[in-house]
């Protein structure tokens, strides 16, 4: 009764506040073309847009980690024209991703593609993602709900950490509340494996395993910038590794 009532007070919220974390850059012209590789920029929303086949000068997609890439210039600030190969290699590179893992996550791209192909509804895109409202709703596929990424990093508690059960909680909230205020939510066996391991990318990938850090998955899913003191983790994440997180996520998943 109280989880059901919580994510009904969420999902209220999240309809009501969709302010775009980009907005504060929108004053600010475009300096990304001064910046070395590795340095950061990440375009308004008047500059760029992820609503698939966008004629704006800034393609993203639904996926932080590769706005990220694009915005730290890993991956073509643009976000446009980028091979299958390229991602490949950056994703190994920066990312410390395995060769087997790396092909599974290229190998439904093209082989030249711009991020905004990725924002596709149901697959890769997908409705009850952590931080973005539902396509339904008609909000570009770019834009941060606020709301909905502030219950997720409270999920990190006193500790500051945002552990497996926690993710695991909020995918299935997520659910929960796509079922009962997305008259078109859609969220199948398909959408619910990707989602899955979409979360545990996140944890293997971008945290520490068990966990990802509160400033660690604000800085990667909020502000889609890679945090100066991320380290990659010690060994390239395989498959193997993915899919026992995967089964872990599931397993916790209420």
């Amino acid at each position: 009764m109280f989880r059901a009532t919580f994510v009904a007070a969420i999902a209220f919220l999240a309809l009501t506040d969709i302010t775009s974390v980009q907005a504060q850059n929108e004053a600010c012209g475009d300096s990304s073309v001064e910046l070395q590789v590795g340095e950061y920029y990440k375009p308004s929303v008047t500059e760029g847009s992820g609503v698939p086949n966008t004629t704006a000068t800034y393609r993203r997609s639904p996926c932080p980690a590769l706005n990220a890439l694009a915005n730290h210039g890993y991956l073509p600030r643009n976000g446009q024209d980028i091979t299958k190969s390229e991602l490949k290699a950056v994703i190994m590179d920066v990312l410390n991703i395995a060769n087997d893992t790396a092909t599974v996550q290229v190998n439904p791209v093209p082989e030249i593609f711009s991020l905004d192909y990725l924002s596709r509804h149901v697959l890769p895109e997908h409705d009850a993602s952590l931080v973005r409202t539902d396509i339904y709703f008609g909000h570009d596929p770019m834009e941060i709900n606020t709301t909905l990424a502030e219950d997720f990093l409270a999920r990190g508690g006193a500790s500051g950490k945002i552990n497996t059960t926690a993710v695991a909680h909020a995918r299935a909230d997520r659910v929960t509340m796509c079922e009962a205020i997305n008259p078109e939510c859609t969220f199948g066996a398909n959408e619910k494996q990707t989602a899955f391991l979409q979360a545990a990318l996140l944890l293997t990938v971008l945290g520490q395993g068990d966990y990802i850090s509160v400033d660690h998955a604000r800085s990667f899913l909020v502000d889609e910038k890679i945090p100066s003191d991320f380290v990659k983790a010690a060994e390239p994440v395989s498959v193997a590794t993915l899919t026992a997180k995967y089964v872990e996520l599931v397993s916790q998943a209420p």
